[in-house]
């Protein structure tokens, strides 16, 4: 029995999925319960930033779990989120993509989905999390500087798929790869590993706003915090920041 999208509440427009979600979990909403938007009025991505979301152009979603975790495994939810997203793009929608650590998915070098994880953390346990996912699915261009840089599946498979097919084809695999993380963290870290080009030998540069990092990925620890060798041999674990290839 799936655990997730059991009860899906459907708006035409919310400020943000994520907030409701949030709010429903804080009441004791059951783990499964799922907010989908046609359009969010101040939807956001990581470390703060506007998530554009054009009424019916893209799937707004935002699910509520309540693992038995650590707080500070709860990145493995994250990696699981990119991984089920990118099995479907890739095996029903067939769009070639690539993960970019820890979980924003790219096709031809520009973002198609991320994925944003707020979590409630009560007496050192997680009391809940809320799992949002923004993938842009009709867009045909993208207002200002988001042209240079995002993407939609119209745009990389010519198919135009409406955000209630998606969210069907999504939590299947959702539910799935969310029961993995549960039993078998390592099984989530060695299948990202293989969906993404991040995750091996690629030349990053990594600011978390204190400092930078630059060097070489060595793939993620048991926890999904990414690797990364310097030039001094040094490994450090990344748990935060921002990633960006650099030449080498």
């Amino acid at each position: 029995m799936s655990r997730l999208g059991g009860a899906i509440l459907r708006f035409d427009s919310l400020p943000s999925t994520n907030d409701l979600a949030r709010d429903l979990a804080a009441q004791g909403a059951p783990e499964g319960t799922a907010v989908l938007a046609r359009e969010q009025t101040r939807g956001r991505g990581r470390q703060g930033r506007v998530w554009s979301s054009p009424m019916g152009e893209g799937l707004y979603l935002s699910i509520i779990l309540r693992p038995v975790l650590a707080p500070a495994q709860a990145t493995i939810l994250t990696l699981a989120a990119a991984v089920a997203v990118a099995e479907t793009l890739t095996l029903d929608y067939h769009t070639a993509v690539d993960i970019k650590w820890p979980n924003d998915i790219h096709a031809g070098g520009k973002k198609l989905c991320g994925i944003l994880v707020e979590s409630s953390i009560e007496k050192s346990k997680l009391d809940y999390v809320v799992l949002g996912i923004g993938v842009n699915l009709g867009q045909r261009d993208f207002p200002g500087e988001l042209q240079a840089v995002a993407t939609s599946l119209l745009i990389e498979s010519g198919e135009r798929v409406t955000p209630d097919e998606f969210a069907e084809s999504l939590l299947g695999r959702l539910d799935w790869w969310y029961r993995v993380a549960l039993r078998e963290s390592a099984e989530i870290i060695a299948h990202w590993q293989k969906l993404s080009s991040y995750a091996e030998g690629c030349a990053v540069r990594v600011e978390d706003g204190e400092r930078a990092i630059e060097g070489i990925t060595r793939g993620l620890t048991p926890t999904g915090a990414l690797i990364v060798e310097t030039a001094s041999d040094q490994r450090s674990e990344i748990v935060a920041g921002e990633i960006r290839l650099r030449k080498t």
